[in-house]
């Protein structure tokens, strides 16, 4: 009982971001089955782009030259812009805000009034923000695995399951950068614009590093760098440093975050 009492700000950011967890799963649903659903009146217009060489306009997206194929068409439409940048901005941008706009709203005092710590409050943060993604994930993959039977498209589903259970290490990453600057910032809207900012520079950044050798040594200041969706959902082959870098980044994020809330000082 004591254990659940002491993850009440936990269970209250879940109540609080039920509806937008909702709402997002019902668009990562859409979205899911869209793309899905429209591969093959697609295919043979992209397997001409692909002999035609039109597909070189698209070379700032990682394994553009695969567009063609159904695997391949899943990770540049779906994935690599829809999950791994949008769902990205959306968790980071709410992340980002969740410590902010208590301080903000001046109902950081009432937190505080329980009997938790300030590294408590920041910890119970990052949990409470768990559940969302975790129902956007899987809700998404279902639907992926739905649309494809129907289609009877040529798909691993184990690699699929193992591209959705590595986003979860993706997105808790994430959530650990948005707490990072929500405990950093007082302003709500000023924090979440920071945290868009720092997604939209590693996305142009990691862009840049597979456009030209000239920038490739910058892709390892990306999170997206660790992440090919399309070498696990293809090969099942996951980026052992980069299930080391993100879980270094949560570590590390988190770690900063509940030292830096300890000794803030807060304006009442």
């Amino acid at each position: 009982m004591n254990d659940i009492l002491r993850l009440r700000i936990a269970i209250q950011t879940i109540k609080d971001y039920w509806k937008t967890t909702l709402i997002v799963s019902l668009l990562f649903v859409a979205m899911a089955a869209m793309y899905t659903g429209m591969y093959p009146s697609f295919k043979d217009l992209l397997a001409e782009m692909m002999q035609s060489g039109s597909s070189d306009a698209y070379s700032f997206l990682p394994h553009a030259d695969q567009m063609h194929t159904y695997v391949g068409f899943l990770t540049i439409e779906l994935y690599e812009i829809f999950w791994l940048l949008i769902l990205a901005i959306i968790i980071g941008f709410i992340a980002a805000s969740s410590i902010t706009k208590e301080i903000e709203g001046k109902t950081i005092d009432l937190l505080m009034s329980n009997p938790v710590s300030r590294k408590q409050i920041v910890i119970e943060k990052f949990i409470g923000l768990i559940p969302m993604f975790l129902f956007v994930n899987f809700a998404t993959m279902l639907v992926v695995v739905g649309i494809t039977v129907l289609l009877n498209e040529d798909l691993n589903f184990g690699y699929l399951f193992l591209v959705h259970i590595v986003s979860i290490l993706y997105f808790l990453a994430i959530i650990s950068i948005g707490i990072l600057i929500s405990v950093i910032f007082d302003e709500k809207m000023r924090a979440s614009i920071i945290m868009i900012a720092v997604l939209v520079g590693m996305y142009i950044i990691n862009s840049l590093s597979l456009m030209s050798p000239d920038f490739e040594f910058m892709g390892s200041l990306s999170i997206y760098q660790y992440f090919d969706t399309f070498e696990v959902l293809k090969f099942g082959e996951i980026n052992g440093a980069g299930i080391f870098a993100y879980i270094g980044i949560i570590t590390a994020c988190l770690l900063i975050s509940m030292i830096y809330f300890e000794h803030k000082d807060i304006p009442i």
